[in-house]
């Protein structure tokens, strides 16, 4: 349950004097830029589904998934040898999530595309043939895609949609395309497709989790999810196993749910013990594989029977990413996948063998997300969907790609902070903080005495994207995060810089979450957002002031009333706070009086990262490579290359400014 602000804080200040309309920019000084270059390139494997070549041959289907730039590729891979037989490229997209195999025989499957528009692919296999044949007329909600796929009896394929929960039919053999309306209203996300009988699916997704029975006949969606587990965030995976729904409920843990199917009748039928995961594949009409864990056991396939709950880990899943599919090979049946990074393998049950064959598929660039100063001044990095972390050489610009900086999880290095020693980083997903010594070798783990980096673990209850860090006066470490999907309140995290002990506070802002930091003397500045992930928090984003010597909010203002996300702060030399907000307004904040100087419409239109150089002078990114002189208010642009996300800005000891754009780092040098 949500613990709200106290009634001090609940009053919020809004303390505001308006200054006049914001000078434009200056003309763009002198300085040279430089494109040090694409530190990462990368792709993941999210799911895969085993079905047959022209010729008859077990082939493991699906796509790469690269949601930073178009670099997709559709890939076949032979269970029989392990080779990567067939890629194929899918232009304009930009990430694909699942993939069915259609009554049909043919591979259907969907990506995110650089059009903004839901579009669904198939290959067929007799033929050799790729292509898109639907596409949703959804053209005024943003940009959209199908989320979930599956794949029916009757020559249906049916599709969830993002951002309007929606659920689609596909006719396989006339390639028509029906909306099946809204699953649950306030759900954005239709992810866990499976279709039952009696013309009707269910339809898992969030956020808060939603649980449904859709009639296809007359779109009804009926909700099936007991009350006590509306709190989780979301139903993210279910499978059918003879007369058993199975629904994996995630955030705040993991819970997989037992509804039994009684004609058209669901009955929930309380939890699976013992069982933790989902991508089961049924065995018969009462056992299961499944990737996941048992009581006490590591992660990765076993054996279920939910008949007696017996549950038995058989191998590890190192080489599964999404589902498991079952195979015939040499009149044997094997367990098929292919894992995130392109290692695929088959385990026979009956046997313990276990094959793996590492693939190499297309990559394409990552986004920078990601940027700081290291405590031995070289430039530190994170890329979406790597997790890893890089570094580059500020005299000879020269990048190395250091490696995931926590074994076993995903995600992305979202901030990073540097004391005298030692880099701290904030990671996506479960709000994750690791901290790296470059003076030491590099080793990832939990291991205090020996791991660099070493796994702090998850930071703060219920928190998912830590969106930005910062050292205090003090010398501790601050983290402001977002919670996790389908809750409310964010929190401000503090790491003992000495010890690693983590002290956190939630709902320092209500229902809000926490998004920008800034240090100043004894004070670390925090801005706000009513953003959340499928939910959306109440009231104005606000300006906190943390005292660290109390560990309290000792003052909150609106700095700018209509505001619902302020992106960036930075203390300029002087003392002074700049502020700027997602909708493109700037402000200045004096600690002295608590006042806070409305500045207008930022001159370059927006100003998403804002940082302190060496000078003391505030630079940022937006549309350009900008600097705020603190003693005018004067913005001048430096580069006309933009950044793009939020903590990407850097210095080095020669007063040059490196700045993440898209999928490449660039350095301006005065």
């Amino acid at each position: 349950m949500l613990r709200w602000i106290t009634a001090v804080l609940a009053a919020v200040l809004v303390t505001t004097a308006t200054a006049g309309a914001a000078a434009p920019a200056a003309p763009a000084t002198t300085g040279a830029v430089e494109d040090l270059g694409v530190p990462i390139s990368n792709f993941l494997i999210l799911d895969s589904v085993v079905g047959a070549d022209r010729d008859g041959r077990p082939t493991l289907y699906g796509s790469t998934y690269a949601a930073s730039s178009p670099g997709v590729t559709f890939f076949a891979i032979d269970v029989e040898t392990g080779e990567l037989v067939k890629e194929l490229p899918m232009p304009d997209s930009w990430g694909g999530y699942h993939t069915a195999l259609g009554s049909d025989g043919r591979v259907y499957l969907s990506t995110q595309h650089g059009d903004g528009l839901a579009h669904l692919w198939r290959y067929d296999p007799a033929t050799e043939q790729l292509g898109i044949v639907a596409t949703t007329d959804e053209t005024d909600i943003g940009h959209t895609f199908f989320f979930g796929v599956g794949a029916g009896r009757g020559g249906k394929t049916y599709l969830g949609t993002y951002p309007s929960g929606k659920l689609f039919s596909y006719d396989q053999e006339t390639s028509a395309l029906t909306d099946l309306g809204t699953v649950q209203a306030d759900r954005l996300y239709a992810k866990a497709i499976v279709p039952l009988d009696g013309r009707r699916v269910f339809v898992g997704g969030g956020t808060p989790a939603s649980a449904n029975i859709v009639d296809t006949r007359t779109g009804v969606a009926t909700s099936i999810l007991p009350p006590e587990y509306a709190d989780y965030s979301f139903a993210y995976n279910a499978a059918v196993v003879g007369n058993t729904l199975l629904v994996q409920l995630v955030v705040p843990d993991q819970r997989v749910l037992r509804f039994d199917l009684r004609g058209t009748r669901t009955v929930f039928a309380g939890e699976v013990p013992g069982l933790s995961g989902t991508g089961i594949v049924p065995l018969d009409a009462n056992r299961a594989y499944a990737v996941g864990s048992c009581p006490g056991s590591a992660y990765g396939i076993v054996r279920y029977d939910f008949r007696t709950d017996d549950c038995e880990w058989l191998t590890d899943a190192s080489w599964v990413s999404g589902q498991v599919s079952r195979a015939v090979v040499d009149g044997s049946e094997w367990l098929v996948g292919v894992g995130s990074k392109g290692l695929f393998g088959r385990y026979d049950p009956e046997t313990g063998e276990v094959v793996t064959s590492q693939l190499e598929f297309a990559g394409s660039g990552s986004n920078v997300t990601a940027l700081r100063t290291g405590p031995d001044g070289a430039i530190y990095g994170g890329t979406y969907e790597t997790n890893a972390l890089f570094r580059i050489d500020p005299d000879s610009g020269a990048t190395t790609v250091l490696g995931g900086v926590a074994a076993g999880r995903s995600g992305e290095i979202l901030s990073l902070a540097s004391t005298d020693d030692e880099l701290y980083m904030g990671s996506y997903t479960h709000n994750v903080v690791t901290v790296y010594d470059p003076a030491r070798p590099w080793a990832p783990g939990v291991d205090p005495s020996a791991s660099n980096p070493l796994d702090l673990g998850p930071v703060g209850e219920e928190q998912y994207r830590p969106w930005d860090m910062v050292q205090g006066s003090s010398g501790d470490v601050f983290l402001a995060s977002g919670a996790a999907y389908g809750q409310l309140g964010g929190a401000l995290s503090r790491i003992d810089a000495d010890t690693h002990e983590v002290s956190s506070w939630r709902h320092l802002a209500g229902d809000q979450n926490l998004f920008a930091l800034a240090a100043g003397d004894g004070e670390v500045y925090v801005g706000t957002t009513t953003h959340g992930d499928g939910v959306t928090a109440s009231g104005d984003a606000q300006l906190l002031v943390f005292d660290e010597a109390s560990s309290t909010v000792t003052h909150a203002v609106v700095p700018v009333p209509g505001s619902r996300w302020i992106a960036s702060l930075a203390v300029a030399g002087n003392g002074q706070v700049y502020g700027s907000t997602l909708e493109g307004q700037w402000f200045r904040y004096d600690p002295a009086s608590r006042a806070v100087t409305l500045l207008g419409d930022f001159p370059l239109g927006s100003a998403n990262a804002l940082a302190t150089g060496p000078d003391g002078l505030v630079y940022g990114t937006g549309g350009a490579l900008f600097r705020i002189d603190p003693a005018t208010d004067a913005v001048t642009t430096l580069a006309d290359v933009g950044g793009g996300y939020y903590r990407t800005i850097a210095f080095d000891d020669e007063g040059r400014v490196y700045w993440g754009s898209g999928t490449k780092v660039m350095r301006w040098t005065p």
